[in-house]
């Protein structure tokens, strides 16, 4: 054994301990982050069930009145399937819209195109309210000020961009190849893009359509100016009544709203991974 073999050892002894403290320190850095940020949510259930109607933390008595109030409350249960509806039907017409943009940014070349991309990713960088106002004074000229349509072609181009940035991601590394093998043999265009592209970005449409349900379920400053007292959102209908109300009320329905959150998130990563899982078995 040379001499140089223990300093050696002791090197990669070192090396290894000094490894161990880095990993340590991230995941404690990941621990304390992850609970920095949800340490309010927790805050939030906890005071649901608060037994008094004035703002205390921690709530001198627990108690469910709070959630008994909140389903005897009518606008909000109109209000949370009306947000459903438009969430759902904003995304739907946005993972469209969205992945024909993509397609067209990432595929074609033809000029503007640049200013096209900008134009389509406008609406991240343009203020809310600002679009608020201008879809106001835009629909109030056109008689449509009030319904339900407003609101959902103004969610549409607010959560336009995401999915065209997450689409436009996934098709810049896809293996054109397999789609001109498949043209080969014979496929259509539009069978190629269902049979082809379309599984090959499955995750990125599950991630666009999660992000884009969520943001247009959430708009508050862009949807307050198109709306009527029968046709608010879950949004508007919950400033609303912290206008008027300061108890646990809100809290409750953040409660809930957390669930459903948590219930939609899962969802989406059982169908990811259930597509993902038969693809591998297909194979």
């Amino acid at each position: 054994m040379s001499a140089a073999a223990p300093a050696e050892l002791a090197i990669a002894i070192r090396e290894a301990r000094a490894e161990r403290l880095r990993d340590g320190a991230l995941r404690a850095i990941l621990v304390l982050g992850v609970t920095f940020i949800l340490l309010p949510l927790a805050i939030v259930v906890v005071y649901s069930f608060s037994s008094v109607a004035y703002g205390v933390f921690p709530p001198p008595g627990l108690s469910l009145r709070w959630y008994s109030h909140l389903f005897g409350l009518a606008p909000f249960r109109g209000a949370f399937v009306r947000s459903v509806v438009i969430a759902t039907a904003a995304t739907g017409v946005a993972l469209v819209a969205g992945f024909l943009c993509a397609l067209a940014l990432v595929r074609s070349r033809f000029p503007g195109k640049e200013a096209l991309r900008g134009f389509l990713l406008s609406p991240i960088v343009i203020p809310k309210i600002v679009l608020g106002v201008g879809w106001f004074i835009f629909f109030a000229r056109l008689g449509l000020q009030g319904g339900v349509v407003p609101i959902t072609l103004a969610h549409i181009i607010v959560v336009l961009p995401f999915v065209v940035n997450i689409l436009a991601a996934n098709l810049v590394g896809l293996d054109e190849s397999i789609e001109e093998a498949a043209q080969d043999l014979g496929a259509s265009p539009l069978r190629v893009l269902w049979h082809v592209v379309l599984p090959q970005i499955r995750s990125g449409l599950v991630i666009s359509g999660l992000l884009s349900f969520i943001v247009s379920f959430d708009q508050v400053e862009s949807s307050i100016f198109l709306t009527r007292g029968e046709n608010n959102t879950l949004p508007i209908e919950m400033f609303l009544y912290m206008e008027k109300w300061q108890d646990p009320t809100i809290a409750a329905l953040s409660a809930l709203l957390i669930l459903f959150a948590a219930a939609v998130l899962a969802a989406a990563l059982l169908v990811s991974r259930g597509t993902n899982l038969r693809r591998m078995l297909g194979r």
